[in-house]
């Protein structure tokens, strides 16, 4: 998740809050069409993840060090897609990686040019 500081006096602000996005379903099966995850959310939760079926990283707006995590509380695997030109680890550039059910994929943006991506990730235990 983006780093939000708040202090330890006053109670956190709206931009302090991670961004949800609970109960979604996968969609498509190749990179153009799978569910575009928003900019700016920073966790993700599918519960509902058909054969093939997968996710989008955002590829505009990006800042270095923006972060992102994708649970996968589905019954399949998730393929997790990064934007258009981007690359997640060593995947190679459009190729997603699978994300097992009930595992989480926390990814790193360590890359944010204006039109491609790319992303560390750590796959949950």
């Amino acid at each position: 998740m983006t780093t939000k500081t708040s202090s330890p006096i006053l109670p956190p602000t709206d931009a302090q809050l991670p961004t949800l996005g609970i109960n979604l379903t996968a969609a498509g099966t190749t990179q153009a069409n799978a569910f575009a995850i928003p900019s700016g959310q920073d966790l993700s939760v599918f519960t509902t993840v058909a054969s093939g079926a997968g996710a989008r990283l955002p590829v505009n707006g990006l800042t270095l060090g923006e972060e992102y995590v994708v649970a996968n509380h589905g019954a399949l695997a998730l393929l997790l897609y990064p934007g258009l030109g981007g690359q997640i680890g060593q995947a190679g550039a459009n190729a997603g990686v699978s994300v097992p059910a009930g595992k989480a994929i926390y990814c790193q943006c360590i890359n944010a040019g204006p039109t491609t991506s790319s992303w560390l990730y750590n796959l949950g235990a």
